[in-house]
């Protein structure tokens, strides 16, 4: 399903959401009177490193969803943060759609923000060799930057580095990386099946033909077709029985320094024509190759789907609706044709799974990128060195406590450890609290979120929680190998490489003779893709410095 996260219903969410698309940054340690301790990258800890104990001014580029009110000189959040951690926010204000201009502008004129956050894949890696940000290489360490050692591991560190150097901190949000899809099924048919919870690719297939059999006008896998080349096939629709044969379209692979591509792996062409065989039979929806994804959601709403692939947030809301499309059935609707909020309510409809396993064991589940943005340091700052503790000192749990959920007593509190976060301070349309005060939670921080935010998992209601907690603890989840890596070609060519994939595949899937693999492989190679993996492999050279 979509990864757009819809009807949430709780003002907290709304908050992580504008959090993940601003630039942050907080926090430095409020000196008592003249220490000379160590700062970050000051092992003598001179005196001139430390002595001015004035708040420190960080010019910030924020961007901001220009349709809501919000103002910062009335934020009550950025207020605590200012105080709590010395530091002085001065914010320009940017439209979210314009902020990458805008960035690209300033850095062409050198009025570079103190902090920058900015896409590693393209922008970071380009302005980081232009000299735009301070090198971080001998200032980054267990000793004088704990905080963000713990947040960051030395591998990921190793994979953000621009020609053997670090530029920036790499920046994920939220609990970081990882897979984000679950096979989900009606809980109910699996039930009159008389079947639990498949473990294995040939259990599931073994209970869709008898869904199938006891529901002959019930899809047993649906799927859709997302924008043909510009995102994984088929969006996901299929990752779990591609994953029990040890591939996942599109992902690159490297074995002892030589790289390889799912898409032209052999057990791909096995994975297709085990689709094709179930395709066949009738457990494919006929139509995945030509639907959209709300076409898909209304045949899920109204019974006519037994399991497909979903994107974590929107479970708890197609368990209401498919609730809400039962009790219309049954003449049960409350009158104003409506369910409460059942978020908070254990599933009824649904559950959810993760891999499934092939005959060896195997499994794949495609996770994102460590890391796809970073936060870096401008070379213009006055004092890189002290901007360098504020993200330190920030990244604290007490810090990350503060930047992250807000005001504890306000904005949140911990039950018996647990934390709760107060959904109803914040009026909607005002975007105020009673006293008038904004409280942009998750707009001024620095917290990577490799590790995850704290409390980030139990701040969910119970059915985001469990649907999130299925997918990010999916044992069997692997990386592209072609993450931070350097291929021109791959840039120019792997788009038309993609709608080629995606168009074999489907026809493949629908009938097509398999031998339409075995050309696609070929032109594959010819048209781009060995090239991809020459320059993939001399750049994996270049950054192991051989």
């Amino acid at each position: 399903m979509s990864k757009t996260i819809k009807h949430w219903g709780y003002g907290v969410l709304a908050a992580m959401l504008l959090g993940t698309l601003t630039l942050s940054g907080c926090g430095s340690k409020s000196e008592e009177g003249g220490s000379a301790s160590p700062e970050p990258g000051n092992p003598s800890g001179t005196p001139e490193a430390t002595a001015d104990h004035s708040p420190y001014e960080l010019k910030w580029l924020k961007a901001q969803d220009i349709s809501l009110p919000y103002d910062p000189s009335k934020d009550a959040v950025k207020q605590a943060i200012e105080a709590k951690l010395n530091i002085k926010i001065v914010p320009e204000m940017v439209d979210v759609q314009q902020y990458k201009t805008k960035l690209n502008l300033k850095m062409a004129s050198s009025d570079i923000p103190d902090v920058t956050r900015i896409d590693f894949a393209d922008d970071f890696q380009k302005y980081a060799q232009q000299g735009a940000f301070v090198d971080l290489t001998d200032l980054i360490n267990e000793k004088d930057t704990p905080n963000i050692m713990k947040e960051v591991p030395p591998d990921v560190f190793e994979q953000a580095k621009v020609n053997g150097r670090i530029y920036g901190i790499p920046y994920q949000g939220g609990p970081g990386a990882g897979y984000r899809w679950d096979l989900v099924m009606r809980k109910d048919y699996m039930e009159q099946a008389g079947a639990s919870v498949p473990k294995t690719l040939d259990e599931y297939y073994n209970l869709l033909k008898k869904v199938k059999e006891q529901h002959p006008e019930v899809i047993p896998l649906g799927g859709y077709t997302s924008q043909i080349g510009q995102v994984k096939f088929a969006n996901n629709s299929f990752d779990n029985v591609f994953g029990a044969f040890g591939v996942t379209p599109g992902f690159f692979t490297e074995k002892d320094g030589k790289f390889s591509n799912y898409d032209i792996d052999p057990r791909m062409r096995d994975a297709l024509l085990f689709l094709q065989k179930m395709y066949k039979e009738g457990l494919i929806d006929k139509e995945f190759s030509t639907i959209k994804e709300e076409q898909l959601r209304a045949k899920i709403f109204s019974g006519k789907v037994f399991s497909w692939m979903g994107w974590w947030s929107t479970a708890s809301d197609y368990d209401t609706q498919i609730e809400t499309n039962e009790l219309i059935k049954s003449g049960k609707l409350a009158k104003d044709g409506s369910l409460p909020n059942q978020a908070e309510q254990p599933f009824k409809y649904l559950t959810l799974t993760g891999s499934l396993l092939g005959k060896d064991g195997t499994a794949v589940a495609p996770m994102g990128a460590p890391f796809s943005q970073m936060n870096a340091i401008s070379a213009k700052t006055k004092d890189p060195k002290r901007v360098l503790s504020i993200i330190e000192d920030s990244l604290s749990e007490e810090n990350q406590m503060l930047t992250v959920w807000g005001i504890e007593g306000e904005d949140y509190s911990l039950v018996d450890g647990k934390l709760k976060t107060n959904t109803t301070l914040v009026d909607p349309k005002t975007q105020q609290d009673p006293s008038g005060n904004f409280r942009g939670t998750q707009s001024y921080l620095f917290a990577p979120g490799l590790k995850g935010w704290p409390h980030y998992l139990e701040s969910l209601p119970l059915r985001f929680s469990e649907a999130l907690g299925v997918a990010i603890n999916n044992e069997h989840q692997i990386t592209d190998a072609s993450n931070y890596l350097e291929s021109p070609t791959k840039i120019a060519k792997l788009t038309e490489l993609d709608t080629m994939r995606d168009s074999v595949f489907t026809q493949i899937i629908m009938g097509a003779d398999i031998k339409k693999f075995d050309e696609f492989v070929e032109k594959w190679k010819s048209q781009g893709g060995d090239q991809i993996l020459s320059e993939l492999e001399a750049s994996y050279q270049k950054k192991a410095g051989k």
